[in-house]
């Protein structure tokens, strides 16, 4: 009975141990691979610079504000692909320091615009393999 009672508990024990090592799997276990680093786009006194950039899927592009930057700015999407969330490719306003890196995972094009110079500042990342 004593041995019975053992092997219980340390099955019990392990199950315990299996379930805590499944709860930590890192992310890239679960099906994620980290962005790959892409283009960064300057965001400046009326212009991104540049304009249109092509990258691969699940890349990371960043925005830098410009230091002589005088006015405000943003990023935000006017069209996409299909069944994105379009508040992550949208950024703070600003005039510097703003920090923006959206991933890029869904084929397709995406269209920029500053929403305070919507007619001059204007940009198109197109997403391939």
């Amino acid at each position: 009975m004593i041995r019975a009672g053992k092997s219980k508990r340390a099955a019990i024990a392990l199950g315990a141990i299996a379930v805590v090592a499944v709860a930590v799997a890192p992310a890239s276990e679960a099906g994620k691979s980290k962005p790959k680093k892409g283009p960064t786009i300057k965001v400046a006194d009326d212009f991104y610079s540049p304009t249109a950039v092509t990258v691969k899927p699940n890349t990371k592009v960043k925005f830098k504000w410009d230091p002589s930057n005088l006015d405000q700015h943003n990023v935000i999407i006017s069209k996409g692909p299909k069944k994105i969330d379009k508040n992550d490719f949208k950024s703070a306003t600003g005039t510097i320091g703003i920090k923006f890196a959206p991933v890029f995972e869904k084929k397709g094009t995406y269209d920029f615009l500053c929403s305070i110079h919507p007619d001059v500042m204007k940009l198109k990342v197109t997403v391939k393999k």
